[in-house]
């Protein structure tokens, strides 16, 4: 694992269409994205990646006329990628209870709920809107005793922040091993000591029954998995959070979740993504 090299395709994508293209790209099994203005870098398993990966980018670009070429291509050490996207890094101010930050800069937030995240190569840092809405919905959904599940915990911070919330209990899964592994090591700097962390696959998971399910992950993997969300949710009539959803797959994501027995309560947005709050009836 820790000779793992990535392909970074380097990007020029206008600023106003990358969340757009991150979502047409979905289904690819791309490790990473870093964004800035009006380009963007994207990050593949080298040992896994196709080999007509910049045909096939360029391609879905032109089915959804987004300005798309790819300015140049490395191949890298995950460890090179890792530190300088680390040192990057500031707090990130969610609302005015809930701040997240890298270890190193924790003397600078002093919020209530402050969640200490070394993110490493995981996903959910609080740098993406997805992310940033579903702990809004959480710091209103989690009531104190309740159990929860991170669905593609990423980093961890939705997990930790239950648990600071008050949740009894968290379970938490990626089906990444960097992620897990980050996860765990973000729950001991938040002296949190509730969250049961593994890996696991979102199609074959024991979900058990809980009162909550936070499930920031991409339609593709939402829609198909709805049914099981029910079943976790069906015994308490729990809540449902679902993010890392385009805009323009509300009405799908919500008409799917309807004919599954759940109950849309409130769609939160921010840029071209939204989240969906649901309540299993």
């Amino acid at each position: 694992m820790h000779n793992q090299t990535f392909l970074a395709l380097s990007c020029a994508i206008p600023e106003e269409e990358q969340d757009l293209f991150i979502g047409c790209i979905s289904d690819l099994n791309f490790s990473g994205i870093e964004q800035s203005y009006d380009t963007m870098t994207i990050f593949f398993d080298e040992q896994d990646c196709p080999q007509d990966i910049e045909e096939l980018l360029n391609l879905i670009a032109a089915n959804h006329s987004i300005s798309f070429s790819i300015i140049d291509r490395q191949i890298i050490k995950h460890q090179n990628w890792n530190k300088e996207w680390e040192e990057s890094l500031e707090p990130i101010i969610v609302s005015d209870r809930i701040a997240i930050t890298p270890e190193w800069k924790k003397d600078e937030v002093h919020h209530p709920l402050t969640i200490i995240i070394n993110p490493q190569m995981a996903f959910g840092t609080g740098y993406h809107p997805t992310t940033r809405m579903v702990c809004r919905e959480l710091q209103d959904r989690v009531q104190p005793g309740t159990s929860w599940i991170d669905a593609g915990c990423g980093s961890g911070v939705l997990a930790i922040l239950a648990a600071k919330l008050g949740a009894k209990s968290i379970y938490a899964f990626d089906n990444d091993e960097w992620s897990v592994q980050n996860a765990k090591d973000n729950c001991l700097l938040n002296s949190i000591t509730n969250i049961h962390i593994e890996q696991a696959d979102i199609f074959t998971v024991d979900l058990g029954k809980v009162d909550g399910i936070a499930a920031n992950m991409y339609r593709n993997l939402i829609i198909p998995n709805l049914s099981r969300f029910h079943d976790a949710l069906s015994e308490s009539k729990g809540i449902l959070i679902l993010s890392g959803i385009l805009s323009m797959d509300e009405a799908e994501i919500i008409l799917a979740a309807t004919s599954k027995r759940f109950k849309h309560i409130v769609t939160h947005q921010e840029g071209d993504w939204v989240s969906i709050t649901l309540i299993a009836i």
